[in-house]
């Protein structure tokens, strides 16, 4: 029996007698214009090169062609075989984020469904370790343990909804102490944790739990799913509502990819987005960690057969755009240029898919390098938004690159956000590379002084020098702020001692009073204390109450 892993391409299949009819007509209507030249009798005497026969072949050939390529790409798969589970490989849990927020529909159809799409992807590269399955809102739930057996795994991807999750909210920190408890404490192997969220965490510390979870060896590869525009988050059923806070404000849901990102990086992992995630990049960046030995188990599966429909569909191109209709010309345009030079003349259709194609790979290969280089040349003419626009986009292709982050930080010191400039800078310093983390502390130093932060400065500063003793700029930098600072405290002392040296007012005049009274509609010094000190405790224990009172609201309202 066959199975088709893509049977949605059969239905190019339609298009062939389409093709067919198309090219009959087209001879056709060469006959009948043939006919409107020149009388009946003539027409066989001019057109005596031309042989019918193998028009129709050229046509055959075109045509089944097509054919063979729609089968192909449907992938048939027949011939079934064992496939024993006997090796080395890594033990995986995947952990799915099923809170609310994950029905928002900034990406099509909602983050959840693409989601779940590309763990399927994921787990058809995987078919060489055991996996496991985990969902988390408010809590954090096992729907498979580990298991060599992928196909059964993917079966409980379909059981995850924010429905079948008891505790609303979004809890990351107990997403990772239960999928890490899965793995093997004892086994010296590397455990990878897939966790897939919008990072929307709203309990719990997920950066504590990430470094107990690196001490086990379990790496995290963090995916994000969402858009930093960010969507808005149904709150009802069929999607006709939408979630509120208590200001009757409407709930925008926005990746937050920070956390996801150092989380990563902390546990020596990678970070992806599920818009542009490839499955199998992160499959292969998996399939390099650390395996360990893998005991016997089996399933049945079904082998690939498209490779030899694609392989006729090729031969069957190739020789329907070489076959000539002219009688004893078979194959007369063998060379490339000769080639390109009678696919341009007859149609120009063909040549732009050839050139296309040719230069398909170095476009896609230029793309985040393009980015790059397009936005340090508007960084150069201080086109600053146009630059962090470029820088963006590259960031979306590939969001765990710090070197995307270093220029976005560059940017924005250049633009005078010196803030936004300091956080985008810590970001690099989750880099292995002990010089781009020296130039990332020389450059928060640099900002950290523009904001007249003088002690963070000299701590950059000196953490730089530290990475890289040789770099004179940090040293002479470094110098100048420990002389701004010595400076400082000397204005600083020579203030304070002229405000001592003051005489005053009451103390020259008269002596203080044993018992001060009030003045005429006034109070007393004693008094006004006493009152600022009761409002100050009042305003103490007021704020207590009100954060008590955002904290309990918070557990209960915040359930997305």
């Amino acid at each position: 029996m066959i199975r088709w892993a893509a049977p949605h391409y059969l239905y190019l299949l339609l298009a062939v007698p389409v093709l067919a009819a198309l090219l009959a007509l087209g001879a056709w209507l060469k006959r009948r214009q043939y006919r409107s030249l020149a009388d009946p009798e003539l027409v066989p005497r001019l057109t005596v090169s031309y042989r019918g026969s193998l028009a129709l072949l050229k046509s055959v050939l075109l045509v089944a062609a097509l054919a063979f390529l729609a089968v192909a790409l449907a992938r048939p798969r027949w011939g079934e075989k064992l496939q024993v589970y006997k090796g080395r490989g890594i033990d995986i849990v995947i952990a799915l984020d099923a809170s609310k927020s994950m029905l928002a529909t900034d990406l099509r159809p909602n983050r959840l469904e693409r989601a779940k799409g590309a763990m399927v992807q994921l787990l058809d590269a995987l078919s060489a370790n055991q996996v496991a399955i985990t969902q988390f809102a408010g809590d954090c739930y096992v729907l498979c343990p580990l298991t060599p057996d992928v196909e059964a795994a993917k079966l409980f991807l379909d059981l995850v909804e924010p429905g079948n999750v008891p505790r609303p909210g979004t809890n990351i920190q107990r997403a990772i102490e239960v999928s890490s408890s899965l793995f093997d404490p004892r086994e010296d192997s590397d455990k990878a944790l897939v966790l897939i969220t919008d990072g929307d965490n709203l309990e719990g510390d997920p950066m504590a739990a990430a470094q107990a979870a690196a001490a086990q060896g379990v790496r995290i590869f963090a995916v994000g799913a969402g858009t930093l525009e960010g969507s808005t988050v149904p709150g009802g059923a069929g999607g006709t509502s939408y979630k509120k806070d208590t200001d009757d404000k409407l709930v925008i849901s926005r990746l937050a990819e920070r956390m996801l990102l150092v989380m990563a990086k902390a546990t020596d992992g990678r970070y992806f987005r599920t818009e542009t995630m490839d499955p199998g990049e992160l499959a292969a960046a998996i399939d390099r960690l650390k395996k360990k030995e893998i005991g016997g188990g089996g399933f049945v599966e079904y082998e690939e057969r498209y490779q030899v429909f694609l392989a006729i569909a090729f031969a069957l191109a190739f020789c329907g755009v070489l076959v000539s209709d002219r009688r004893g010309r078979w194959f007369d345009a063998v060379r490339l240029p000769r080639v390109l030079e009678r696919l341009s003349r007859r149609s120009p259709l063909p040549l732009l898919f050839v050139l296309a194609a040719l230069c398909a790979g170095p476009s896609a290969l230029a793309g985040v390098g393009a980015d790059m280089r397009e936005g340090n040349k508007l960084v150069d003419r201080g086109r600053y938004d146009e630059a962090l626009r470029k820088y963006q986009e590259a960031l979306v292709r590939e969001p765990d690159n710090v070197k995307i982050h270093y220029n976005i930080a560059r940017a924005l010191y250049k633009a005078g956000k010196y803030p936004e400039a300091v956080s985008e800078y810590q970001l690099c310093m989750l880099t292995k590379d002990a010089k781009l983390q020296a130039r990332t502390m020389y450059n928060i130093g640099n900002c950290q002084f523009r904001q007249q932060r003088l002690d963070a400065a000299i701590a950059a500063y000196t953490a730089s020098l530290l990475l890289d003793p040789r770099d004179t700029q940090a040293k002479q930098n470094l110098e100048f702020c420990l002389k701004e600072k010595e400076k400082q405290g000397q204005r600083d002392s020579t203030k304070q001692d002229q405000q001592q040296q003051q005489p005053q007012p009451q103390a020259r005049d008269r002596q203080p009073q044993a018992n001060p009274q009030p003045q005429p509609g006034g109070i007393s010094k004693g008094q006004a204390d006493r009152i600022l000190q009761a409002l100050q405790n009042k305003e103490t224990e007021d704020r207590k109450k009100q954060q008590k009172r955002a904290s309990q609201q918070e557990s209960v309202e915040k359930d997305w």
